[in-house]
């Protein structure tokens, strides 16, 4: 019998993409899966949405809990799950039929199952062959290689949990830290490849990731956002416990998202002066380290150093 997935969604106001993406659970080709839905407080329609969606279908379990974030919902659907293996995706994302078919041959293989995944617009649509999608071979991947990719996006798939089927075996009492709210996904996943030993990778684009382009939120900034800056120390400091090369992969990606925070703190007019000293001090002490290990990173990312010279020559 084929060993049961658990598939972890948490919901925050998403009753606009809802029905699209657990259709596209419903409809995969892997039929021995549970769904697990973790209303996180909605203050629309979500829950209500939640509930008639499980009426429909045995194998969806919907949870409803106040609002803590992301991590909170997630690790509420793991506490809940009953599978061998386990996946995440994002409510307003979708998966292609074979996507749950194909992580579950690719983490027969290892200890992780690992895929790819395509950006794609709110309207646009893709057609998949399944038939094609399973023959496709893959390949082990190294951990020192696997780690490197993690901090590296998008190589391997990048430091995100929905492309990725984990094993409760394997897990132990790996959790989300529900005191970070943005880059959450990557000391979640440092921590469970540190149990692993073998890596299996699809090189096919079965789940679909969503960007809206009429969509603000990359450009906005809360306090919430800013717990990134924690999360990255926290990843430094677990890196630094048990591999100096994982700790410069650690550094130059931390080096990245503080670039990132004192950007959007500039272009949001947010004033904090303690977090703007901390944030500088991060970018000097792991310059070196972005300098060092860039070639590693993706497209325009390899140009942080130039962004930081810039933001130190209009001292911004």
């Amino acid at each position: 019998m084929e060993d049961l997935v658990s598939i972890i969604l948490p919901v925050y106001n998403a009753e606009k993409f809802l029905n699209k993406c657990v259709q596209s659970i419903l409809n995969q080709t892997y039929k021995n899966f549970e769904l697990l839905i973790i209303n996180d407080g909605s203050k629309d329609n979500s829950l209500q949405i939640c509930q008639e969606l499980a009426k429909t279908d045995n194998r969806i379990r919907v949870f409803d809990k106040q609002n803590g974030g992301c991590s909170t919902a997630r690790n509420m659907g793991i506490e809940n799950a009953s599978g061998e293996y386990f996946t995440f995706i994002d409510p307003d994302d979708y998966m292609l039929p074979a996507h749950i078919e194909c992580l579950v041959k690719a983490a027969s293989k290892g200890d992780m199952g690992i895929v790819d995944f395509l950006r794609t617009k709110p309207k646009e649509k893709y057609k998949e062959n399944t038939i094609k999608q399973l023959s496709v071979n893959g390949k082990y991947v190294e951990k020192d290689e696997f780690v490197k990719g993690i901090l590296a996006f998008p190589t391997y798939g990048g430091g995100v949990v929905w492309n990725k089927l984990f094993k409760k075996s394997i897990l132990k009492d790996v959790r989300f830290d529900e005191n970070c709210y943005y880059f959450d996904d990557l000391n979640f996943l440092f921590k469970y490849v540190m149990n692993c030993q073998t890596f299996y990778y699809l090189p096919i684009k079965t789940y679909m990731y969503v960007v809206n382009p009429n969509s603000n939120s990359a450009k906005n900034l809360s306090e919430r956002k800013l717990t990134c800056l924690y999360g990255m120390k926290e990843l430094v400091s677990l890196a630094e416990k048990i591999d100096v090369k994982y700790a410069s992969y650690a550094k130059a990606w931390q080096f990245l998202v503080n670039i990132e925070m004192r950007y959007l703190m500039h272009i949001n007019k947010y004033k904090n002066e303690e977090i703007l000293n901390d944030i500088n001090n991060t970018l000097k002490s792991t310059y070196k380290d972005f300098k060092k290990n860039k070639k590693n990173f993706h497209s325009f990312r390899k140009y942080g150093g130039v962004a930081y010279k810039l933001m130190q020559m209009f001292n911004y």
